[in-house]
């Protein structure tokens, strides 16, 4: 009898502990990150997230929060070190605070185009970035892409010349601030989603940005200029707290890591398709696109590379070493 007792308590416990797993409810994973619900990055999110969720038999459930509302991308970097957020896809520049090294990726012309930019941030550099900010609690899963960078201004740019004297809005970083400038414009440092009401105010006169953002940010309404400079390379790492990384089994992980370095390729494929696709999407809106000679920008932002070589000069060498060979 004791014995039927104990195994019946047994075959209880276990089919507890059994029904426990299978109906035990997901863990909830909250990422932000600054585009619009009809930006790339929410696609790229919603399709990362389902392939994750998908290998690991739904035990894990993203709530993915556009447009700043899960906070403000550097809040966020900030609450992941800390472990008070989950995962951000940050704009590269605002992890130059926790490992300086990686701000060699906001110099103008460092590559030439996303397949350079690409072949970097997946070789050795982007490793070399990564253990640098693992050390700062903060886990880089991938790169993913953003699309070169533009000018918005508030009339035809044929010419560098044609930049002085305008306010243009940048990305808050000393290397985007003193390109702007030594293009002959004036920088504006601001947050990404202030800069269509600041425009609209007269505080800037137009922006940088990808061909993207002039759609999606509908920066069509407030200029009808751009000009095509190929000037600069925002990189797009999904970042993880090492408060979350923590929490997740290893094999879990190469689910979340493998994901994300197929979305990475998939992302700089995807841009490349949709750079002229949007190109004609802004002209049927009116937009007039320049594409002023870049060599006289290149050589304005020759100080530029001399004021931050004592900084980056091995990131910079490192990366030419790889850019170079092509």
């Amino acid at each position: 009898m004791k014995k039927r007792m104990l195994l019946a308590a047994v075959m209880v416990l276990f089919v507890f502990a059994l029904s426990s797993s299978v109906f035990a409810a997901p863990k909830v994973i909250k990422i932000g990150h600054t585009g619009t619900k009809d930006h790339h990055y929410q696609m790229y999110l919603e399709t990362w997230a389902e392939k994750v969720s998908a290998a690991t038999d739904n035990r894990y459930k993203f709530e993915i929060y556009p447009s700043d509302l899960y906070g403000k991308p550097n809040q966020l970097i900030e609450g992941a070190q800390l472990g008070t957020t989950d995962m951000v896809l940050a704009t590269g520049s605002l992890l130059t605070s926790y490992n300086p090294k990686i701000g060699v990726l906001s110099l103008p012309f460092i590559f030439k185009d996303s397949q350079e930019a690409h072949d970097v941030l997946n070789g050795p550099v982007g490793k070399e970035f990564e253990e640098g900010l693992a050390k700062r609690n903060l886990i880089i899963l991938g790169w993913w892409e953003n699309g070169m960078r533009h000018l918005f201004p508030p009339k035809p740019v044929n010419g560098i010349e044609d930049l002085k004297g305008l306010k243009l809005r940048v990305i808050n970083s000393a290397e985007m601030i003193d390109t702007i400038n030594a293009f002959g414009a004036s920088a504006v440092p601001m947050a990404f989603n202030d800069v269509y009401s600041a425009w609209q105010l007269k505080t800037i006169d137009g922006c940088e940005g990808t061909t993207t953002h002039m759609l999606t940010q509908k920066y069509f309404e407030l200029t009808k200029s751009a000009a095509l400079l190929w000037y600069m390379h925002v990189s797009n790492p999904l970042v993880a707290s090492k408060r979350l990384w923590d929490s997740i089994p290893d094999a879990d992980k190469a689910v979340f890591l493998e994901e994300s370095k197929k979305m990475s390729a998939f992302s700089f494929d995807f841009q490349k398709q949709m750079d002229e696709k949007e190109i004609r999407q802004c002209e049927e809106l009116g937009v007039v696109f320049t594409r002023p000679d870049r060599e006289p920008f290149i050589k304005a932002v020759a100080p530029v590379y001399e004021k931050y070589r004592p900084k980056y000069g091995d990131m910079i060498d490192k990366i030419q070493a790889i850019t170079q060979k092509k």
